[in-house]
């Protein structure tokens, strides 16, 4: 009987001693490359501006150096384009508008200088992107786009969320 206790003891000591291993937080996930455009195809020609008899492209008198379409560009526009590139659609969504992985960004961001820090040094799952990946002129492109995001409709507005 002595026995017999001291052995339930001994199992029932070894059982609450096991300790369970301490939960770790996932792995970071790094920023995706940049994309690059694809290289030109072969057999095609780049048209170009020959002067009289082949030689040296001549500048037209009267021209503007950009095109109309490179002038009306907007920095929304830009920061629309930049903000697709970098892969930012994809824990963000489209539009900014938050994700399952993101938040919401926009219509209105919070102030810039902070939105900068969090961006070069971020929290949570978000990959940082220095300097190197996205510019400062690049990262206040992004932010003119996260500005110019139209506000959501109102939940009354909106037939099946309507109470």
């Amino acid at each position: 009987m002595r026995i017999a206790a001291i052995m339930f003891l001994l199992v029932t000591t070894a059982v609450a001693a096991q300790v369970r291993p301490t939960p770790q937080a996932p792995p970071r996930r790094t920023a995706p490359p940049p994309r690059q455009a694809p290289p030109p195809k072969r057999g095609t020609s780049e048209p170009t501006d020959r002067g009289p008899e082949g030689s040296a492209p001549q500048a037209q008198q009267g021209s503007a150096p950009q095109s109309k379409a490179a002038a009306d560009v907007t920095p929304s526009d830009a920061g629309a384009a930049l903000y697709k590139k970098n892969g930012c659609y994809e824990c963000h969504v489209n539009d900014a508008q938050g994700g399952p992985q993101g938040p919401r960004l926009g219509p209105n961001p919070i102030p810039f200088p902070r939105f900068a820090a969090y961006v070069r040094n971020p929290a949570g799952d978000m990959p940082p992107f220095t300097a190197k990946v996205v510019s400062d002129q690049d990262l206040a492109s992004i932010y003119a786009f996260l500005q110019s995001r139209p506000a959501p409709p109102p939940v009354k507005d909106i037939p099946l969320l309507a109470p």
